[in-house]
């Protein structure tokens, strides 16, 4: 692949890493939070969980 073309891909890799870490801001802070079932809240632990045990890679410190 060409320089070009992975400085695109990583370029819309960040974005993505920056909507998910929004989204999972957003989770956290659900102003309803008090509202969900046991269910919900238990299924956003599990995804939450998920997304811990990830090994996460910075894509801001590739060279």
């Amino acid at each position: 692949m060409s320089t070009e073309i992975d400085r695109e891909i990583i370029t819309h890799l960040m974005q993505i890493e920056g909507q998910l870490s929004m989204i999972k801001s957003k989770t956290d802070h659900f102003l309803g939070f008090e509202d969900l079932s046991v269910d919900e809240i238990k299924e956003l632990d599990e995804i939450e969980y998920d997304m811990k045990k990830v090994n996460k890679i910075s894509l801001t410190n590739l060279s």
